[in-house]
């Protein structure tokens, strides 16, 4: 049934006796219902609006009307109509409806429901055809009079009865292709001819009652079809006789067709139909089965076969689909007219996604959610929304990009000056389903980055910072560099303790005064930008009461600093009254009767009222464990690391939810030549006694000296010295370990390199997993973390990076920067900026596929600009930068985004509050379809394989993600069907 909500087609099927409805709300698959009808019903018409059909059946001389609207489309009524009625056209004057009686010579008329309006009216002999203006309301009627080829008009404007204007009008050679312009004016018949091979289109003033405008205009040798575009402006003709179609302007207001054009249509072509846009024209070949699209404004064309004799073609109301009577096969074949949007992927209730990243398969994708702090997850096999990523509350993400190798996704978050990593579980991928750990990168405050790619080498993000002027490159993988020993300013490093946030770094340097008497200090350094950091303060050993610092740990309100002295076996204790408050002495933890010896190690619980301090305590290595939650603080026993009799100088570290504690030894005897020292571990409140957890050499343990958990709970970094003595030199690296589920055993370990020449001696971790290791000898601190190098690119405020895209090999950065409206070029391998004027306020950029163009949406102008490098030195290196062409179409405003196809057929472009896509010749920058497809989409991204044909939109008001898919002219399926398309009728739904 339908409820005037579904796009219909109807049609008589001749072989059945019935009425053919045919729903298209799956526009690949139409469902196919019937209503009986009289015998043999031969045309069917339609309402205006869409509520009635009309069906005349040709051996009982009757007029059927039909609910469309109701269920199972029942007949209202079914009326005498004449002999032999052959032809319907509805949507007249007041919803009059008129038939043509073939035996009879005559038309009937009727009113919208099937009651008949005055007698037959007497036109020529076998009048087999009727046409009339298209979108309601004609004033008259065109009669085909076949058998005498004339054409009558009938007058249903007057009051009163309808009458035939005057006699008929006299085309030879007359055949049944004939149509009305829009408004109702002018006719178009085509006709045989006399006394040539050509055939001719006749055009008729039917304000002057029918009379002949102008000269008929040659066409193609048996003219079989005709048609007008929607607009009027287009005329095609068929022609069966000379293989061809063909196309002429028309003009509106003289009704004047220009001079045709010829384009090739295969053997016999016999129907034709413009889409309701009136951009392509499908054209079907009776013995070549082809159907040929073409182009009315370039014609070009193309042609895909269609069945094994197609006599019909007919577009669906949305004109992304046409639809073909096989003959032969008895079936409705259906072609993909257009690109259409096929589904939309709901991204979560209140979201607005604005940006998404396909993964290299094509089977999901990762959405940017700006109104929450989500990314959205999206399976695009299935269609359907997984569970989404939570990056935390501060955090609303803009841009995603996925790295090729599915090593990490990044998500740029501008209004907390993040950059979110996104990273799998460790050996493993992202994927639609997997666990995901993120790790805030922070900018600085008034960066705002929006745009991101990724390198094809999954090597780097890039990142468009529009507060700063900057384009950022960023190793999410683990970049690593120096602190200066200048910036340190210490001289022994033997500890390290840093900020949730990472921007904070506690140097403990064990310094003696120049007497030589224990003493030490703690340097405090801070974060200046990426990779820059400066001294800002220093606690001596007077202030905290230092005796030989050593590991440090920071309580997690970032109020406490708790210090180990190794020198006279206490731990301090500082405090302070407000993160910018200068930091205090605050009391001195120490073990009695038996004090602690030599104590270097120490962690701290994750509510910081318990801390662990290793103790080297004469024949057995301990943990001393102390409630710090009061003053002074109480002990409260002891953890045993192992029996020795050589001293322990043992690094603690405790996992972040405070259920393990580990040590590692540096001492405990391996061969020579393969390293020595082992971690231990224990999971607290489960004995007293810590296991071997991994041993030198086999998980690269090699004199180790700190260590620190990952936030994972599964991640052990241990800071191995090496060996520098001869023969026997070990270079110091640092080994990386993940634990098993029991995480006191090993499943694999890694290495990364220290400098070789130095003395690593302590470690810190922050919360985004930014690693800090202390080194003795070069008295600096090495960073372990998501490096970060800015590139200036511009003057902040003057400047305002916001898309970016990366070339296929990785060499090249695009940035579009709205406020200074250029294109910037970043190479990467060195940083070299280059500027291109572009258009007003540019926003997306988009690179093509072979890297030899770009394309900039210049929002500002309505504009795209294709940009191309001049060639270079054959060395590799690209030339200058230069503007091919500025693109411009009607269409075509406020351009916000831009993508192209992997094959770089389509440049898909998003424009200001549209739902509308626009996809553009990605050669000449024709416009060549306009997809309605959502409310207000924002961000297109296509699958990175040519093979795809889709594309999928962001949907930032519908709170969906679309899929597009952008295939044409393609047959998709066929219906087994008996009627003849060539008399159905398309039925948009009801607004």
């Amino acid at each position: 049934m339908s409820d005037g909500n579904e796009p219909l087609l109807v049609a008589p099927d001749w072989g059945a006796d019935a009425l053919a409805v045919v729903g298209l709300t799956a526009p690949e698959h139409p469902e196919v219902r019937f209503t009986s009808a009289g015998r043999n019903p031969r045309a069917v018409a339609v309402s205006t609006d869409g509520t009635r059909a009309y069906v005349v059946n040709h051996d009982d001389g009757t007029l059927s009307v039909v609910a469309l609207t109701a269920p199972e489309h029942p007949v209202l009524r079914t009326v005498p109509a004449g002999n032999g009625p052959c032809a319907v056209v509805a949507g007249l004057v007041d919803d009059r409806v008129c038939v043509a009686a073939w035996a009879d010579g005559a038309v009937v008329v009727f009113d919208k429901e099937g009651l008949q309006q005055g007698p037959p009216l007497p036109v020529g002999s076998g009048p087999c055809a009727l046409v009339a203006a298209p979108g309601g309301g004609a004033r008259r009627v065109c009669v085909i009079d076949e058998t005498d080829a004339t054409v009558s008009v009938v007058d249903v404007n007057q009051a009163g009865a309808p009458f035939v204007t005057l006699p008929p009008v006299s085309v030879p050679g007359l055949t049944r292709a004939a149509a009305v312009a829009p408004g109702g004016r002018f006719a178009y018949v085509a006709s045989r001819g006399e006394g040539t091979t050509d055939g001719q289109v006749t055009v008729l003033d039917l304000d002057a009652d029918g009379r002949p405008s102008g000269d008929p205009v040659s066409v193609g040798a048996e003219p079989r079809a005709l048609a007008l575009s929607p607009a009027g402006d287009r005329l095609c003709v068929a022609n069966y006789g000379s293989a061809s179609v063909s196309v002429a302007t028309v003009d509106v207001d003289s009704g004047r067709v220009g001079t045709p054009r010829t384009v090739p249509a295969g053997p016999h072509p016999v129907a034709v139909a413009f889409a309701p846009d009136g951009g392509v024209i499908h054209v079907v070949g009776q013995t070549s089965g082809i159907l040929t699209a073409i182009r009315p404004d370039t014609l070009d064309h193309m042609a895909v076969p269609a069945g094994g004799v197609p006599v019909g073609v007919v577009f669906g109301p949305g004109g992304h689909h046409s639809y073909v009577t096989d003959q032969a096969a008895g079936r409705l074949t259906t072609v993909r007219a257009a690109p259409y949007k096929t589904a939309g992927i709901p991204a979560g209730a209140g979201s607005k996604p604005v940006n998404l990243a396909v993964s290299p398969d094509g089977t999901w994708a990762y959405a940017a959610d700006s109104a929450s702090d989500k990314v959205a997850v999206l399976d695009l096999g299935g269609l359907a929304p997984l569970d989404p990523i939570n990056l935390g509350a501060e955090h609303k993400p803009w841009d995603v990009a996925l790295a090729p190798d599915l090593g990490f996704a990044c998500a740029t978050s501008p209004e907390s000056s993040h950059l979110l990593v996104l990273t799998p579980a460790p050996g493993k991928q992202l994927g639609p389903d997997g666990d995901v750990t993120v790790t805030p990168v922070h900018w600085s405050s008034d960066a705002r980055p929006y745009g991101v790619a990724v390198t094809p080498d999954s090597r780097y993000a890039v990142t468009a910072d529009s507060g700063t002027a900057t384009v950022s490159l960023v190793d999410p993988k683990g970049g690593k560099y120096p602190i200066g020993a200048e910036v340190v300013g210490c001289q022994e490093p033997t500890g390290a303790a840093v900020s949730k946030d990472g921007r904070t770094l506690y140097v403990a340097d064990f310094a003696r005064t120049p007497e030589g008497r224990p003493g030490g200090q703690i340097a405090v350094l801070r974060r200046k930008g990426p990779g820059e950091w400066e001294r800002q303060d220093v606690i001596d050993a007077a202030t905290g009461v230092l005796s030989g610092p050593h590991e440090m740990a920071l309580s997690p309100d970032e109020l406490r600093l708790y210090v180990a002295n190794y020198q006279n076996g206490t731990v301090s204790v500082l405090t302070r009254d407000a993160v910018s408050a200068p930091w205090r002495h605050e009391m001195t933890v120490a073990k009695s009767p038996t004090p602690m010896k030599q104590p270097t190690g120490l962690a701290l619980s994750p509510d910081g009222e318990t801390f662990y301090v290793s103790n080297d305590a004469g024949g057995a290595a301990t943990v001393e464990v102390f409630d710090v939650s009061t003053n002074p603080a109480e002990h409260q026993g002891q953890i045993k690391i192992k029996t020795t009799q050589d001293p322990l100088n043992a690094g603690l570290a405790l996992s972040p939810d405070g259920r393990y504690l580990y040590a590692v030894d540096a001492r405990s005897s391996q061969s020579r030549n393969g390293g020595s020292g082992t971690v231990y571990g224990i999971q607290l409140n489960e004995g007293d006694e810590m296991h071997v957890v991994a041993t030198a050499p086999q998980w690269h343990i090699d004199r180790p000296n700190a260590l620190v958990c990952g936030r994972d709970n599964r991640t052990l970094y241990v800071v191995n010295q090496g060996r520098k003595e001869s023969p026997d030199t070990r270079e110091a690296c640092l080994a990386v370990i993940t634990l098993k589920d029991s995480r006191l055993d090993v499943e694999s370990a890694e290495t990364r390199a220290l400098d070789k020449n130095d003395l690593p001696y302590a470690a810190a971790i922050s919360d985004d997993g930014t690693l800090f290791v202390a080194n003795y000898s070069s008295r600096t601190v090495t960073v372990f973390g998501s490096k970060v190098t800015s590139v200036p690119v511009g003057q902040p405020g003057a400047s305002q990076p916001w898309d970016v895209a990366v070339t296929d090999d990785g060499a090249y950065a695009y940035v579009t920067d709205r406020t200074a409206a250029v294109l910037r070029c970043v190479r990467l391998s060195d940083h070299c900026v280059t500027s291109l004027n572009v258009g007003r306020d540019p926003m997306g950029v988009a690179i093509a596929p072979d890297n030899q163009w770009v394309y900039v949406a210049n929002r500002g102008d309505d504009s795209i600009s294709v940009i191309a490098h001049s060639p270079g030195d054959g060395g590799g290196a690209r030339g200058e930068l230069a503007v091919l062409a500025i693109w411009q179409d009607s269409r075509i405003t406020k351009p916000e985004s831009v993508s192209v196809s992997a094959d770089g057929v389509w440049l898909f472009v998003t424009t200001e509050n549209s739902g509308e896509l626009l996809m553009l010749d990605a050669k000449t920058g024709a416009l060549r379809f306009t997809v309605p497809a959502g409310a207000k989409l924002v961000g297109s991204a296509p699958p990175p394989h040519p093979t795809a044909h889709l594309v999928y939109l962001a949907d930032e008001e519908g709170a969906t993600v679309v899929e597009v898919d952008t295939r044409t002219l393609t047959p998709v399926g066929g219906t087994p069907l008996g009627f003849d398309v060539r008399q159905a009728v398309g039925v948009p739904p009801m607004p």
